[in-house]
């Protein structure tokens, strides 16, 4: 309830706007406490003491589709031969700190994207494709 009275951004005018412009398309908010979960869970696969800043919204996206999905292919998450400073597909701003991570805790993100990877290590080279099992094919008995 504090968040909702409180956001550190002003989402919720967007979001209804959205909502009564697309009723049909489906839209969702994760709750905060989501994006500090899938945290601890990249502070938990690595030995080092990362700073506590939220995952990358690519990272939250690709757990996403883990969820939904029975496998997910995601493309230059990991830089392939072809790397380059292009921070977004979708716009043309160009920064280092995009595939090396400033804020967001990119290196260890992809550190965990690419230990989880079940494809080939030529597809990751060539074609910076990584192919992940959908949680629903993950064994996790011990």
């Amino acid at each position: 309830s504090q968040w909702f009275a409180s956001p550190d951004y002003n989402l919720f005018g967007p979001y209804v706007e959205h909502r009564r412009a697309h009723p049909e398309q489906p839209f969702y908010i994760l709750h905060p406490s989501y994006v500090w979960r899938l945290w601890n869970v990249i502070q938990g696969n690595t030995q080092e003491n990362i700073q506590p800043n939220p995952p990358s919204s690519g990272f939250i996206g690709i757990l996403l589709m883990m969820t939904l999905c029975e496998q997910v292919h995601v493309y230059e998450y990991i830089p392939s031969v072809r790397q380059s400073d292009l921070c977004h597909y979708h716009e043309r701003y160009y920064d280092a700190a995009c595939t090396l991570g400033a804020y967001h805790p990119l290196l260890y993100e992809k550190s965990l994207i690419q230990r989880i990877n079940t494809g080939p290590e030529s597809d990751l080279r060539k074609k910076g494709r990584v192919t992940l099992p959908g949680f629903s094919a993950v064994n996790c008995d011990i």
